[in-house]
């Protein structure tokens, strides 16, 4: 049996909250960890908690990424906005790659005419 898309949804946000607990109560050792501060370093976390005033160095010479701190603090919101880019992403190119199909086109033409016809019957007039 197969699951259902909220039963998908759910089971991978309580994946995603259990990553997420896990990660903040290992924090020290994530923030010196070089993978999670090249990381945040792609994202370009440090920049903005440079640029926010909560570091005076963004560089990745430092034994704590203020980055990495920013990007496990808030896992959540990033998860949250990725979805969302997905989401918006998916909607653009499934609009952008949407078919013609005429003989629907021909047969709901054929609808609103006869329902024009029967209006006018009806004595409404267009």
């Amino acid at each position: 049996m197969a699951l259902l898309r909220y039963q998908l949804f759910l089971a991978a946000g309580l994946l995603l909250l259990a990553v997420w607990r896990a990660a903040l109560s290992r924090l020290p050792a994530l923030q010196s960890s070089w993978v999670v501060q090249w990381i945040a370093a792609l994202l370009g976390l440090n920049s903005v908690a440079f640029f926010l005033g909560l570091s005076d160095d963004y560089s990745l010479d430092g034994n704590e990424s203020v980055g990495a701190k920013l990007l496990v603090q808030y896992l959540p919101l990033w998860a949250v906005v990725a979805l969302g880019v997905y989401a918006l992403a998916s909607v653009v190119y499934k609009v952008a790659t949407f078919g013609d199909c005429p003989e629907a086109a021909s047969e709901l033409a054929g609808e609103i005419a006869a329902a024009k016809a029967r209006l006018r019957a009806a004595g409404f007039a267009f």
